[in-house]
């Protein structure tokens, strides 16, 4: 079965999905031509600006009527420019998703292990973060209301005909009020007093608290550093995420499930990738006719859509094995592919590997990668330990994956 390691991420970077009531898809290529692929099969799309014409072709299966165009139905030199522009492009979409492996980068661009423990030595010795706790600042009392006068209260008028009585109630309500004010300060006061020393007291803990996490963390950073190396060494879990950054940057042409693991003492990176399935693919290719009037497609023979699905497998594996050597300067890269196959003996649809390998640096790096456009990923998994079972007219039959 495939994804036997323990961490696994999709990548579909890049990857324009279309989601429907029917499913999803996906769909890379320039602008005006494109390659879809979804679970009904893969489409050319094709559209001519200025025309209005559209064009949607299958291109894993024949067209069983011709697509001819009403509004194109007459020989057109700008129309047969455009038809061939757009034909261009479309072939081209297919041609980059056959020969993925022309994206593979160079190992020797990625990090030296000083360059990575440098990094590790950054994250895991940094100082104490965490600020401090601010102490509370002491409340300023309020002031007490002053004693009113006698004449508080009283208008100029007032005085002048106020009776003694009312004089003496008039002041009686001065006093009591002004009493009542003076205990309602001297209560506030007394609350703000407490409440600054209930956050005093918080702070005090919180800030021994503080005192001890960051001596604790000192003493931690005392002991990392003299251990700093070997914990770099065996710290799987960073040059994990190393890796999955790298592979979900990627840009890819469908969503593809990948699964890995590192062997940090072994010095090794485990891949496993779920591969297209072979029905997938394009299975012809697009020309103008004739008379320039429409775009017609041509059929590929067995084998030729065979050699393209061989192609673009080992393609996906090349340049996932130099996208893992490029993320860790690790020696030895071992990478299988599966894809799904209706099994012959329970009738059920299984994972099957057809392809598994075992791939050293010092090997992988002497492929010319300026010239990759040369490079057959076919012949270049013949460098390599490589267990497979592909024909001569590239049928793959199953394996079993190096361990």
């Amino acid at each position: 079965m495939g994804l036997r390691f323990r961490k696994s991420i999709r990548i579909i970077p890049g990857v324009k999905v279309n989601l429907s009531g029917s499913g999803a898809s996906m769909s890379i290529g320039p602008r005006g031509a494109s390659v879809s692929f979804g679970k009904r099969g893969t489409y050319a799309n094709l559209g001519l600006p200025g025309t209005g014409l559209s064009y949607r072709m299958r291109l894993d299966r024949a067209s069983v009527a011709s697509r001819k165009r009403n509004a194109a139905r007459q020989d057109d030199p700008l129309l047969r420019e455009e038809l061939e522009r757009e034909v261009d492009q479309l072939n081209r979409a297919v041609d980059e998703i056959v020969n993925i492996h022309l994206l593979t980068p160079d190992p020797r661009t990625g990090h030296s292990f000083a360059e990575l423990e440098s990094h590790y030595r950054e994250l895991m010795l940094k100082p104490y973060s965490v600020p401090a706790p601010v102490r509370p600042e002491k409340p300023v009392p309020i002031a007490a209301p002053e004693q009113p006068d006698e004449k508080h209260g009283s208008g100029l008028i007032g005085r002048l005909f106020e009776s003694a009585t009312a004089r003496q109630e008039r002041q009686a309500r001065n006093l009591e009020k002004w009493q009542r004010d003076v205990e309602e300060c001297s209560q506030e006061n007394a609350l703000m007093l407490k409440r600054y020393q209930e956050m005093r007291q918080r702070w005090a803990e919180q800030y021994a608290n503080w005192q001890f996490e960051a001596a604790e963390h000192e003493k931690k950073l005392m002991d990392a550093g003299r251990n700093i190396f070997s914990q770099f060494t065996a710290d799987t879990g960073y040059f994990e995420s190393l890796l999955a950054e790298v592979i979900q940057a990627a840009d890819w042409p469908r969503e593809t499930l990948v699964s890995f693991q590192v062997n940090a003492g072994s010095s090794e990176i485990l891949v496993e990738v779920d591969l297209p399935e072979y029905e997938m693919l394009p299975t012809s290719s697009m020309r103008v006719n004739a008379r320039g009037t429409e775009i017609i497609e041509k059929e590929l023979s067995q084998k030729a859509v065979r050699e393209r699905y061989a192609l673009h497998v080992h393609g996906i594996l090349l340049r996932l094995a130099g996208m893992a050597f490029c993320a860790l300067p690790f020696g030895t890269v071992i990478i299988s592919g599966f894809t799904q196959r209706i099994s012959k003996q329970t009738g059920h649809i299984e994972d099957e590997y057809i392809i598994s390998s075992r791939i050293e640096r010092q090997l992988f790096e002497r492929l010319n990668f300026s010239n990759l456009e040369d490079v057959s990923p076919i012949e270049a998994f013949e460098r390599f330990d490589t267990q497979r079972r592909m024909s001569t007219t590239f049928v793959f039959q199953p394996i079993t994956p190096i361990a």
